[in-house]
């Protein structure tokens, strides 16, 4: 029992730490410099496609890999859109200005402006929020570790004279591990959320 517990205990520690690493998010690094340069494109005079092959030559996300092979191929817009309607940040709003220039033939370089400058501010809030629950996260792996290197390192001298001590000192060590896998559960649920 008290392996499992140490068990349970290390896997929830092993979580915590590892939500700790940085982790980088490719797709809306590229999507905001997608979008930033779709609508540079569009100021300079190209055409909608044209922006859509040049901007989405340079994205290393297998979404602008294929919304750059359907812009290449001269696949309708409304296609394109639905393809980049899986952007992280502004998908369906690409979705539908794609659509919307396609059915319309309207000017799209001020929108996909706006769009880059949405794209650029919800990067800059993910980052924030972020860095904001990184301290929870290792707050989390604090309070979960010190049980488990209690009992790594005393465990056996406590539990031997708990156990020494009859039926009850028994039922104590079994509700002191408990609690504490309890308690790491709590606090590991809370870090998630």
């Amino acid at each position: 029992m008290l392996v499992a517990a140490m068990v349970a205990l290390l896997v929830l520690l092993w979580d915590s730490v590892r939500g700790l690493r940085w982790r980088q998010f490719p797709e809306s690094v590229d999507e905001v410099q997608f979008l930033g340069s779709i609508a540079a494109e569009l100021r300079a005079g190209s055409s909608l496609r044209a922006s859509l092959a040049a901007a989405s030559a340079d994205g290393v996300g297998p979404l602008l890999r294929r919304a750059h092979r359907l812009a290449i191929a001269g696949a309708p817009l409304g296609e394109i859109g639905d393809v980049l309607a899986a952007l992280p940040i502004s998908g369906r709003r690409v979705g539908v200005a794609l659509r919307v220039a396609s059915n319309t033939g309207g000017r799209s370089a001020a929108i996909f402006g706006r769009l880059a400058d949405r794209a650029v501010d919800e990067a800059a809030l993910n980052r924030e929020r972020r860095s904001l629950t990184a301290q929870v996260r290792m707050s989390a792996a604090v309070v979960v570790g010190i049980p488990v290197l209690s009992l790594v390192f005393g465990s056996g001298a406590r539990i031997g004279e708990l156990a020494a001590a009859g039926g009850g000192g028994l039922i104590v060590a079994a509700t002191g591990l408990a609690m504490q896998v309890v308690g790491g559960l709590a606090v590991w649920w809370m870090a998630r959320t």
